[in-house]
């Protein structure tokens, strides 16, 4: 799962249709609010993590999913 999830957010800069079903096949639920992606992971309400919907940074989906490895992993 940590590879498939660090894999699906290498050089995230937006929720396109593409990472959102990779996102979901990982056991993801995405809902967006006006600037960001709320993800919750398997229905875990402890497991729930923000992207932005537009990121700036190229590391940040690498971080991201570092932070949410680390998290539950």
């Amino acid at each position: 799962i940590a590879s498939r999830l660090k894999e699906t957010l290498r050089g995230y800069r937006e929720m396109t249709q593409r990472v959102r079903s990779k996102l979901q096949e990982l056991g993801f639920e995405i809902s967006e609010d006006s600037r960001h992606c709320r993800l919750l992971y398997q229905g875990d309400e402890r497991y729930t993590f923000t992207l932005p919907k537009t990121g700036s940074d190229n590391r940040g989906g690498l971080n991201a999913g570092s932070d949410m490895i680390k998290s539950f992993l």
